[in-house]
């Protein structure tokens, strides 16, 4: 039996991955799926976030800025973000103080749009689409 090149291996899970230059994920994103809450993420020049969270009433309920970073061109980094699990804002509204942590994951293209997930304890869940 053959053996597979290290080299191979790198450059086949390498191929896998999307590259993003800054400017193309400068924008809005909001999560989808979201039904107790509203959340829209604005990445803007310079490293800088503004970010607004909603009850299902419309309520403000959180209004930030954070910086943010795209690492070797497809993770980003966001630091004092709140963990938004659609949770109900209503019932716990305190969940939007928790600022204090800081998330890593990486963007992708789906369906045409730019995105990221993984946003909390979910990988597959808590995606934020681009909306312009």
């Amino acid at each position: 039996m053959q053996k597979i090149s290290p080299l191979f291996i790198l450059l086949f899970f390498s191929s896998c991955v999307e590259h993003f230059e800054e400017k193309e994920v400068y924008g809005y994103y909001t999560p989808f799926d979201y039904k107790n809450n509203f959340d829209t993420l604005h990445l803007q020049p310079q490293g800088v976030y503004h970010r607004k969270v909603y009850d299902i009433n419309k309520k403000l309920l959180l209004e930030m800025d954070g910086k943010w970073r795209l690492e070797n061109n497809h993770r980003i980094i966001l630091s004092c973000f709140y963990f938004n699990l659609d949770d109900d804002l209503i019932k716990f509204p305190i969940n939007v103080q928790d600022t204090t942590v800081g998330i890593s994951t990486y963007f992708e293209t789906h369906n045409g749009k730019i995105q990221f997930c993984g946003v909390g304890h979910h990988p597959d869940k808590n995606c934020y689409k681009k909306i312009k």
